[in-house]
């Protein structure tokens, strides 16, 4: 799954800081053998594509790739992505799911709504992964 990032127009979605180019690069870099690399990365992702716990559209996006990474038992750091996630979809819930909510630029948004049902359909997993 982490090789089909190149079959994603990132540049049409956005993050807190304009379009989400560099997102593939980060996921990418979430499965890096080199624990800096790995840190740098989340923590581009935390500042950037779930900016204060905000939901974007390349939030959403990442979401089969970040789901991919939790389900991997080779990705060195799995719990980070499992928090990562359960950020996602916490915050998402926290949205009204009918609203329309607003990004940066002031474009409607409601990427909260794509991401709730993949969280819950996902539910079982999370169960899972934390034995």
């Amino acid at each position: 799954m982490i090789n089909n990032l190149d079959g994603v127009d990132w540049s049409s979605m956005g993050h807190a800081y304009g379009p989400a180019d560099e997102v593939p690069l980060w996921l990418e870099q979430m499965a890096s053998p080199d624990p800096d690399v790995r840190e740098r990365a989340f923590g581009d992702f935390y500042g950037s594509a779930h900016h204060q716990g905000d939901v974007y559209s390349c939030t959403a996006g990442s979401l089969p790739f970040l789901l991919a990474l939790a389900d991997d038992p080779q990705t060195p750091d799995r719990a980070a992505v499992i928090r990562l996630l359960l950020s996602i979809g916490g915050a998402a819930l926290d949205c009204d799911l009918d609203g329309v909510y607003y990004s940066p630029s002031g474009h409607a948004s409601t990427p909260h709504a794509d991401v709730v049902p993949q969280m819950r359909q996902r539910a079982e997993d999370f169960v899972r992964h934390r034995g």
